[in-house]
């Protein structure tokens, strides 16, 4: 009886290793498609432009020639990719912070339980799913200063047309605006997320113990949304030092390289001048500067939980 237990147990284990196996195997069968694309339009360009980051390379001519570290070495010699890191720094200090509190201002407000807020949450959502191609002509129409919708209304009301894109001040600001109306509504999706993950007990239990609005919102709601808010927080982050369409679509850099933002300056380097070597190296510095951010920013926010 003890051999027949045994063996019908052995059975069991391998039936049940078994059907574990086939999971798994079904399980990486419906990831991947998502991993052959991070492979082939993700990770195999990384290596690539790493590679070509140390050579002489261009599109027409191809491997011209192994340089070493020359191309690193050139750029930190190179104003033009300094004043292009200034504008992106800009960017980043006007863009980040701003699509933060306005997502979670968003977020706050969406999240009541009033009529209509289903309807609100989607229209703040619906630039999310808009090309940004697309996005960008619209506003650079809106925003023209001859026939622009936006200076005929100001001239209506007594205010002067504003240069928004062609006047150097207003360039680089007039892009973070763009920008944030575009990407905004993703955060206040994930935020709205966390805020409905907020156990009421905690606000109820605080009502009781006597704290205003204001002590609930700092000392529950920001806490139990940190991982939110931290995941935002680099994915604007990303964002920022990688902003290239709205910049193509309607500025080209300019004017007086006021909009030349680092993306903008590798894409000219290699597609317009073909120095598609110095370009990747410059990619390099790039990602290495926003894996630091980022590590920075997650180690920042993980104090909070």
């Amino acid at each position: 009886m003890a051999i027949l237990e045994n063996t019908s147990k052995q059975k069991k284990m391998v039936h049940w290793h078994k059907r574990r196996f086939f999971q798994r195997l079904i399980s990486l069968l419906f990831v991947l498609p998502a991993l052959i694309n991070f492979l082939i339009f993700r990770y195999y360009p990384i290596i690539w432009s790493a590679r070509a980051s140390f050579w002489k390379y261009s599109l027409m001519g191809g491997f011209q020639g192994y340089v070493g570290w020359d191309n690193f070495i050139k750029l930190f010699h190179d104003k033009y990719f300094w004043q292009s890191m200034g504008v992106t720094t800009k960017f980043f200090v006007m863009y980040v912070p701003s699509v933060v509190l306005l997502a979670l201002a968003l977020a706050v407000f969406s999240n009541q339980k009033k009529p209509g807020m289903e309807a609100i949450r989607a229209l703040i959502f619906i630039p999310v799913v808009t090309s940004f191609v697309v996005v960008s002509i619209i506003w650079g129409m809106l925003l023209n200063k001859d026939v622009g919708l936006v200076n005929g209304i100001l001239q209506t009301i007594g205010v002067p047309r504003i240069s928004f894109l062609m006047n150097k001040k207003n360039a680089l600001p007039t892009i973070v605006m763009i920008s944030i109306w575009k990407n905004v509504g993703y955060s206040v999706i994930i935020l709205v997320a966390g805020l409905k993950g907020v156990p009421k007990e905690f606000y109820e239990a605080s009502i009781v113990d006597g704290a205003n609005g204001w002590q609930r919102f700092w000392n529950i709601t920001i806490p139990m949304i940190s991982r939110q808010l931290m995941f935002i927080t680099v994915w604007a982050t990303l964002g920022a030092f990688q902003v290239f369409i709205p910049i193509y679509s309607l500025t080209n850099g300019g004017p007086s390289r006021a909009t030349n933002v680092i993306v903008y300056y590798i894409y000219t380097k290699a597609f317009k001048f073909g120095e598609m070597g110095y370009a990747s190296a410059i990619s390099m510095v790039l990602l290495l500067l926003i894996l630091l951010v980022s590590v920075f920013q997650m180690r920042l926010f993980r104090r909070d939980y």
